[in-house]
């Protein structure tokens, strides 16, 4: 029924009247990580009155990780859809690349604004640069050399941004599948509480989401 829960929170009365309220929240720590999240669902109309009010509950078995779920209103983004392409799965389901960048930058502001630019186009914020590029006036600047890993999909933007400012980027080594140990999730998808009308899912303004291997929905 997971189906059907997406599709009422897509409608075009609900994106015009419509509440998504989280109501209750249940998690099982054992080897499946199952956690159950219940919502309300209702619209409402010109005179304030409530209808076609409905109880959730959303299962998220081996769940990852959610954030943004204890908002207290989710308006604009009450629109669900579940992705399985999506910049916060590439940790699980990409590549890691771990790599060396030799030479400090002459002007390191221009080279950290470089790659912010750089990560924004490529992982629409939803990757944050300091996820990877984190005291460059201390360690990186005192030896003129640092290791660091990042997603493969990020490569082809970092080695740019190097070269542009005199720093040798060298790939180490690669990781993936079972050599990445718990990150390797290859099933993993996102349920994004997401609204493309006002900002696309694969850029982040804060949107909720959960990621879990696998979502099933139920009315109560």
């Amino acid at each position: 029924m997971i189906e059907q829960f997406i599709e009422r929170t897509n409608t075009i009365e609900f994106y015009q009247n419509g509440y998504l309220h989280l109501t209750g929240l249940k998690g099982q720590l054992d080897k499946f990580k199952t956690m159950e999240f219940d919502f309300v669902v209702e619209e409402e109309d010109n005179f304030g009155e409530k209808h076609n009010v409905e109880c959730w509950r959303l299962i998220a078995h081996k769940i990852i990780d959610f954030k943004g779920i204890f908002a207290d209103q989710y308006l604009p983004y009450i629109k669900l859809k579940i992705l399985t392409d999506h910049p916060l799965l590439w940790s699980y389901n990409k590549a890691q690349l771990q790599c060396e960048l030799i030479r400090f930058p002459e002007n390191p502001s221009e080279f950290m604004g470089d790659l912010f630019f750089e990560y924004e186009k490529i992982t629409g914020n939803w990757i944050p640069l300091h996820k990877n590029f984190w005291a460059i006036n201390g360690h990186y600047k005192q030896n003129g050399k640092r290791n660091l890993s990042i997603l493969k999909p990020l490569k082809e933007s970092v080695e740019r941004v190097c070269g542009k400012h005199g720093v040798e980027f060298k790939v180490k080594k690669e990781t993936d599948g079972y050599d990445k140990g718990y990150t390797n999730r290859p099933n993993a998808k996102l349920l994004i509480f997401g609204n493309e009308d006002v900002c696309p899912n694969d850029f982040s303004l804060g949107q909720p989401y959960i990621i879990a291997d696998e979502f099933m929905a139920s009315r109560k």
